[in-house]
């Protein structure tokens, strides 16, 4: 659809407004985010504590009874809390402390990422908050195990920077009593909850204002450059004119769109020399054809004088033949051959049987063909097209190298990649101001002998279509080489 908008989801606007949303909103889901992790850390660290205290009670009753002062029972509590890096306590039935062991570290992997994220957190010390709650044999949670009850639970210190866990479990030396501590972020955390929306609800009006404001810079220049590029379509002639305004990215935007103007205008001017060359080169023999008709129109023709017309006109008639189809053959492959079916080819074989061939070719007398480098070289390709190429060449090199002269064919793989295929002739060479246009259309150095001037440019067309490429070099008076690469078939 001509100069149809793309979906308005896909606008700049709306794009540039959606990251602005997400990028003032991204503080906010962060911050959620990591309450959910934190949630899930303090029911591991709640865990933690009432599983080591059930494993302590288990492994004191597997010591049957064994009093509080013995040496057994502190070295099996020592080597839990070093396992669960918490705090054991042994409380007797008068809840007296009877035995204490240490290794609560207050810190984790969560706790030290959110100081990075957050920043780090000045925590009360444990052993404060412990002290604070007041003697251990008289806590709640005492309590509730003394009457058989869940004794566990979790509390956070005034600062909610410190997040302090435990648990009771009873076993025949006493009660265990299982600590478990850790440094958490949650005073930033539940700050950030609370401000965040506050800042956001302040900053979206503006932010919003300032997306639409850049948006409205940067596409309004683009929109500019795109009337004054559909206006082209209208215009006869188009012009690489478009105007270098804006930013430099929009500069170079349209300097891109002047070098395709460019480049369009190059291709259009050629193809009108194209068809005036085709033109000029079909008003030739239709001339002729018109000229025997009009002979034979106005008297009587006789024996001899009929035959050289007759000669004329097939003469005429197999040039046109020739070259509407060359013309066509031209026309396909310069449209990329699409519906041609594709096959591996052997270029190597085909050359040195084309070679062959020419050498008995009554219109070659005394050209010598030789073939040498790689034996086998195969490309994906139409099979006849790659074998118009090598025979426009093969032709073209024995017809200026003359009788007595030389053809030698070179095939050559590149990084086993491509494949090069030169034909190097003994001719007089190129002229150096005739090189660069040796490929183009209707263009001859033949003379007197004038060819159709659609061969090398069907070469050309060919190769390119198959994704390779040829040049052409000549030193005068030293023979002429053509080169041809194609990308080699992938192994089979």
């Amino acid at each position: 659809m001509r100069g149809g908008r793309p979906p308005f989801f896909r606008s700049l606007r709306v794009r540039a407004t959606a990251l602005v949303i997400a990028v003032l909103l991204a503080p906010m889901l962060f911050v959620l985010a990591f309450l959910l992790i934190e949630r899930r850390v303090w029911s591991g660290v709640l865990g933690n504590a009432d599983f080591a205290a059930r494993e302590a009670a288990a492994a004191l009753d597997a010591l049957g009874g064994a009093s509080p002062g013995d040496p057994r029972v502190r070295a099996r509590l020592d080597a839990l809390a070093k396992t669960h890096l918490l705090r054991l306590r042994l409380v007797d039935a008068a809840g007296e402390v009877v035995d204490d062991v240490d290794h609560d570290r207050g810190t984790d992997l969560g706790q030290r990422l959110g100081d990075l994220l957050l920043g780090a957190v000045e925590a009360e010390a444990v052993d404060a908050f412990d002290a604070a709650l007041g003697p251990l044999g008289r806590r709640p949670e005492l309590d509730e195990a003394r009457r058989g009850l869940a004794a566990r639970g979790c509390a956070f210190t005034k600062s909610a920077t410190l997040l302090v866990c435990h648990a009771v479990s009873a076993s025949r030396s006493g009660y265990v009593h299982a600590q478990d501590s850790s440094r958490r972020p949650a005073a930033h955390l539940l700050y950030l909850r609370g401000a965040l929306p506050r800042l956001v609800a302040i900053t979206l009006p503006l932010s919003l204002l300032l997306a639409l404001w850049l948006t409205r810079s940067f596409v309004r220049p683009v929109e500019a450059l795109r009337r004054r590029a559909l206006a082209k379509i209208d215009e006869p002639t188009p012009r690489a004119d478009l105007p270098l305004q804006g930013p430099a990215e929009l500069q170079d935007l349209a300097s891109a769109f002047n070098a395709l103007l460019a480049t369009l205008e190059e291709r259009r001017g050629a193809n009108e020399a194209f068809v005036a060359d085709l033109v000029h080169e079909l008003k030739n023999p239709v001339a002729t054809i018109r000229g025997c008709a009009d002979a034979l129109a106005d008297a009587p023709a006789e024996r001899e004088r009929a035959a050289r017309l007759s000669r004329l006109l097939k003469e005429s008639s197999h040039r046109l033949d020739s070259l509407v189809s060359q013309f066509l053959e031209l026309a396909r492959a310069e449209a990329g051959m699409p519906h041609e079916e594709r096959s591996r080819v052997d270029i190597a074989a085909l050359a040195r049987g084309l070679a062959e061939a020419m050498a008995d070719d009554d219109r070659f007398p005394r050209v010598r063909f030789t073939v040498s480098g790689a034996a086998r070289a195969e490309v994906i390709g139409v099979a006849y097209r790659v074998e118009s190429v090598l025979r426009n060449l093969l032709e073209n090199a024995a017809s200026f190298s003359g009788p007595g002269g030389e053809v030698r064919v070179a095939i050559a793989a590149r990084d086993d990649r491509r494949v090069e295929v030169s034909v190097s002739d003994t001719g007089p060479g190129i002229p150096e101001e005739a090189l660069p246009r040796v490929f183009q259309r209707f263009f001859t150095t033949r003379g007197g002998e004038r060819g159709s001037g659609l061969g090398l440019a069907l070469v050309r067309a060919v190769v390119e279509a198959h994704g390779g490429t040829v040049s052409a070099s000549s030193a005068p008076g030293q023979g002429a080489t053509f080169r041809v690469e194609l990308p080699l078939a992938a192994p089979p």
